[in-house]
């Protein structure tokens, strides 16, 4: 166990259950009650106990960290803070992107555990916008595909990246829920606070990344989509015209291939020349006839290199 004695307030880093002895007998009872309700729980959990005037509590459970490709691959943190408290378990600062002495020094500078609580989730944060920052260079890549390379591949990846932005999203929810359970705990003095003001635009800033990524992602959905449907429009236009122009030949095909016994054209010197030319002739017929009605070219007529719809 970690514990810090600060100006005004403590913190406790608890890493092992046996350290719950300690705090339960310098804090009281309530905190192995606490633990009891928490210990075992695998899911984001708040509670507000606002009981006792200036007494009011905030706990629950976070999960801060999560894999993208493997469901039940996530670390997950409980907490408990109360005016003069804050005590956190399980929780590992292990980021690539943030020193450990710097981090340690800013949770001491914190005038209330609300600011250092605050603290620790501004540096979560700042790991999970890391990994949006990178995010972006993935999209800016997948833009380009659907233009150069756009394949089933392509779409397979949009979705993917689809999926994980509202993995970043679904963990960014519950940060946005402890901000208001602050307030609604503590009340509204708290808001004055520099770590709190400076951490909640830092929740606002990663959430509106991911909306606006998502709204890009929508929009690359809806292209596809249009893309899509637009050659499963020319593929069939392709095969009616087919058929269509196939119709005279078949009809004629048809006509003569009967077995009857008087068919005067067989006796015809010139039959098959003139069988010939009515099945050439009906199909020039019908193939002026769909050209009249603009129906054999293009309809967008679009011919150009990298053109999204050749």
């Amino acid at each position: 166990m970690n514990k810090y004695r600060l100006e005004n307030w403590d913190w406790y880093q608890l890493l092992e259950e046996a350290d719950i002895g300690e705090v339960s007998f310098e804090k009281g009872p309530l905190i192995n009650t606490w633990f009891r309700e928490i210990k075992d729980n695998r899911n984001n959990y708040l509670h507000i106990d606002t009981s006792v005037e200036d007494q009011e509590t905030l706990s629950g459970s976070l999960i801060y960290h999560r894999e993208i490709d493997k469901r039940e691959e996530y670390e997950i943190f409980h907490f408990y803070l109360s005016n003069d408290t804050l005590i956190t378990f399980d929780y590992k600062d292990n980021s690539l992107h943030i020193d450990r002495n710097n981090f340690i020094q800013e949770i001491k500078r914190a005038q209330t555990p609300i600011e250092g609580f605050m603290v620790i989730l501004g540096k979560i944060l700042t790991e999970i916008l890391y990994h949006i920052d990178s995010y972006e260079e993935q999209l800016d890549e997948l833009i380009w595909d659907v233009k150069q390379r756009n394949s089933i591949k392509t779409l397979d990846k949009v979705y993917q990246s689809r999926h994980e932005l509202l993995i970043w999203k679904n963990v960014m929810i519950p940060f946005l829920e402890i901000r208001y359970s602050l307030e609604e705990a503590f009340g509204e003095k708290i808001t004055k606070g520099k770590e709190y003001a400076r951490v909640s635009k830092r929740m606002e800033r990663g959430l509106t990344l991911v909306e606006e990524y998502q709204k890009e992602l929508n929009n690359l959905v809806d292209f596809e989509e249009v893309v899509s449907q637009h050659r499963g429009n020319e593929i069939m236009k392709t095969l009616t015209v087919f058929t269509t122009l196939c119709t005279p030949i078949m009809a004629w095909g048809a006509l003569w291939g009967m077995n009857f016994k008087i068919m005067p054209e067989l006796e015809w010197k010139l039959g098959y020349l003139f069988s010939l030319a009515i099945i050439i002739g009906s199909t020039v017929v019908v193939f002026f006839y769909l050209k009249s009605r603009g129906w054999m070219g293009d309809l967008l007529k679009v011919r150009k290199k990298n053109s999204f719809f050749r």
